[in-house]
């Protein structure tokens, strides 16, 4: 038997699931209320949480760590204390006390907690717990995801936890327990992408290339499907999922009955050796190790906070950074690559309007294979061990061995390269050329070598914007307003995705391993940002003079956001579910 963290072995799945699930629930829940206080017993920290406006009954919960930016690690059981008693409870009796709670409705995205809004929000929670649990039962690679070193692949698919700071971090309805095997990355799932055709009367797409969208698509197409594709029409490929989603819809199954929509079959269908395509940690995201390209398409599931259904405005994006990266700074793009999506594809409907569900866009796979020393940053800081186990954590211990430096060294080394080769290029890049990209941690992955940080492949173009230092510097480029980010906007969500969910996650995680002091850390990071604002004097620096001296940061609201049911992506404000955090860099005292 493979050697798994202490105390945990296959049958313990549904133990380590609740503290895994524990410690993303609280994370997001003590981010955003106020109303608990701490209190120390022994060498820990306990969370107490009042479940009545008398505070007599109260929801204790032990943090084994807590960061600096508020991630902690939970350690179970949780405990519920009332004035005669103190007794064990479970993640699933906890979360239904938390639900009848006064805090929770008193909030202003809820409002009223009605007893559907309740129930939505337990299953969701339980069910990313379940998830967490099936996963970690069915992989008998888990001590390899905690130690590595990991390949591209199994980064992606090795993701089990999801993100830090969520009620629910694997929801994933509508899927029932057979599509999760067959169709998300936690499961390692394989599939074979559908094929449709489209009518040119129904056919929109847009390439910036020389070569047009139905072009490239057309390239992707196995031969044995392509001569089932009649002439004039293009052909466009789709998740399994999304295409039997969209054939029961009444008005696509007219156009299927009409011939102006075609369903050409999924890529097994050859005969031979059909290729497999992979879900990345993103699920709608596709990778397939021979491909040029890797396939994003539209996913009509709710996944975290947003349905995963792309839109017209998004896809444009892609096709703009493809024109305009030429233009960026060699010095910036060195070692910085950025996966361009030059084309997207999809179909009309009677109105003449883009139907988002049929959305597909092509991203350029950099990657040098499924074994490639590039992984998601999101797998590196994941804490799927025991306190102070984290693959980031290992790397670095293998890298002072390496060395033959200390371990505390080490953690700096790699901190200090992560600085410059992964954060730096995402600063300058709005400093210098007024483009933005919010590089959440599953769309950041680092290119290792001798276990540092070396580069970035980039991904995700629809979460970009320009400045108006970039229209100043570009005054013949049309850019439509969705695409422009005002500088309320780059004050709110570049800290938010690059400094908080990404820079201070590898800070907490190389904290909690008891390999450096993350205020340490936090010096040498504002001593790096300090360093970059002497250097891009020339340039917009709103953005480094907001993060060197604003006391407080903006941080996403996931919690109230999930309780509420809000679908962020249709959002017309985004801005009401954020909420300040103390700026660490400002609060945080020197060692």
């Amino acid at each position: 038997m493979q050697d798994f963290p202490r105390h945990l072995r296959p049958a313990d799945s549904s133990e380590w699931a609740d503290r895994l699930a524990a410690t993303s629930f609280f994370n997001a829940l003590l981010r955003e209320t106020t109303h608990w206080w701490l209190e120390q017993q022994s060498s820990d920290e306990i969370a107490v949480i009042p479940l009545t406006r008398a505070r007599d009954i109260c929801l204790r919960v032990c943090l084994e760590h807590r960061s600096l930016s508020g991630r902690c690690r939970v350690r179970l059981p949780l405990t519920l204390a009332t004035p005669d008693d103190l007794q064990i409870i479970s993640l699933e009796q906890a979360v239904e006390a938390l639900l009848e709670s006064p805090w929770l409705s008193d909030h202003p995205l809820v409002g009223t907690l009605d007893a559907t809004r309740r129930e939505t929000f337990f299953n969701s929670v339980m069910g990313s717990r379940n998830t967490i649990a099936q996963a970690l039962a069915g992989r008998d690679d888990l001590a390899h995801l905690i130690e590595g070193p990991l390949g591209f692949l199994d980064a992606e698919q090795g993701l089990l936890v999801g993100h830090d700071f969520h009620p629910a971090p694997k929801s994933q309805a509508p899927f029932d327990a057979e599509q999760a095997r067959e169709y998300t990355p936690e499961h390692r799932a394989s599939l074979s992408l559908v094929w449709w055709g489209v009518s040119s009367a129904r056919a929109v797409g847009h390439s910036s290339r020389e070569t047009a969208a139905a072009a490239l698509m057309y390239d992707l197409l196995p031969e044995t499907l392509a001569t089932r594709l009649p002439v004039g029409f293009s052909a466009l490929p789709m998740h399994p999922w999304q295409a039997r989603f969209l054939q029961q819809r009444e008005d696509i199954a007219e156009l299927i009955e009409a011939g102006e929509l075609i369903v050409l079959g999924e890529e097994r269908d050859d005969g031979g050796d059909a290729r497999r395509w992979h879900p990345t940690s993103s699920h709608r995201s596709l990778y397939c190790p021979q491909a040029d390209w890797m396939v994003k398409g539209s996913l009509s599931a709710r996944l975290t906070n947003s349905l995963r259904v792309l839109h017209g405005d998004e896809v444009m994006r892609g096709l703009r950074l493809d024109r305009w990266w030429p233009k960026v700074s060699e010095t910036i793009r060195e070692h910085f690559h950025l996966m361009q999506e030059p084309a997207w594809l999809g179909w009309k409907t009677d109105d003449g309007d883009i139907d988002e569900g049929s959305l597909a866009l092509l991203r350029e796979n950099r990657i040098a294979g499924p074994n490639a020393s590039s992984v998601v940053l999101a797998t590196l800081t994941q804490p799927l061990g025991e306190a102070g186990q984290t693959l980031l954590a290992n790397g670095v211990r293998r890298l002072a061995a390496l060395d033959g430096i200390s371990e505390r060294e080490a953690a700096l080394v790699w901190f200090d390269a992560f600085c410059e080769r992964v954060l730096s290029p995402l600063i300058r890049l709005v400093v210098e050329e007024g483009i933005v990209l919010l590089a959440h941690q599953q769309n950041i992955v680092v290119r290792l070598e001798n276990e540092r940080p070396t580069g970035v492949d980039y991904r995700d173009c629809q979460g970009s914007g320009v400045t108006d230092h970039f229209l100043a510097r570009h005054p013949e480029e049309l850019v439509s307003q969705d695409h422009r980010i005002s500088t309320a906007m780059l004050k709110r969500y570049f800290p938010y995705y690059v400094l908080v969910n990404s820079t201070l996650a590898v800070t907490a995680a190389l904290a909690e391993a008891g390999l450096v002091d993350e205020r340490v850390l936090l010096t040498h990071l504002r001593d790096h940002l300090t360093a970059l604002r002497r250097r891009c004097r020339d340039g917009d620096t709103t953005l480094l003079d907001h993060l060197l001296t604003s006391t407080t940061l903006e941080v996403k609201s996931n919690f109230f956001c999930y309780l509420a049911g809000i679908n962020e992506s249709t959002l017309d404000d985004p801005a009401k579910i954020y909420l300040d955090m103390s700026n660490p860099l400002i609060e945080t005292p020197t060692p």
